[in-house]
């Protein structure tokens, strides 16, 4: 049960976010000095960084202690992407170090030059297409092993 509504909880949050997405991947050039750009630009960079820890630091643990590779979700991060990594369920596990390095870098720092805060859009963009990608692997693999309902 824990499983099936985490899914459904990280599945509304992508819903959520598939809009800004698609907005922002038409622009053909953001002018931060449009409230309406900027405002789609924060939400799909909150968005961004509430999938990163719904699913690094909550779906993870709990797809491993249901799978019963963990005996408590109290585990080094560094041991779960391993795990996860060892049952073909993420690529690799540097990579999501990555992920967490964008998220962080855009949750603590507020770039004021153009040029760097347009890089750091397009990381998030990749990241969230990243996310999307390791997200339906774990997510096809739940439901291959009945642990969650398809139609989540």
């Amino acid at each position: 049960m824990i499983l099936q509504n985490r899914i459904k909880l990280i599945d509304e949050v992508i819903s959520s976010s598939k809009y800004d997405y698609d907005e922002i991947k038409k622009l053909s050039e953001i002018d931060f000095n449009d409230i309406h750009t900027r405002r789609l630009i924060n939400s799909f960079l909150f968005t961004f960084s509430k999938l990163q820890d719904l699913i690094g630091a909550k779906l993870f643990k709990d797809v491993l202690y249901e799978l019963k590779e963990i005996e408590t979700k109290h585990i080094p991060m560094l041991d779960v992407l391993h795990k996860l990594e060892q049952l073909n369920m993420i690529e690799n596990a540097s990579h999501w170090d990555i992920l967490r390095e964008i998220r962080n870098e855009l949750t603590h720092e507020y770039e004021l030059s153009y040029e760097n805060r347009i890089e750091n859009i397009k990381k998030a963009i990749w990241g969230y297409e990243e996310l999307l990608k390791t997200y339906n692997n774990i997510k096809n693999y739940l439901i291959e092993k009945k642990l969650i309902k398809e139609n989540t």
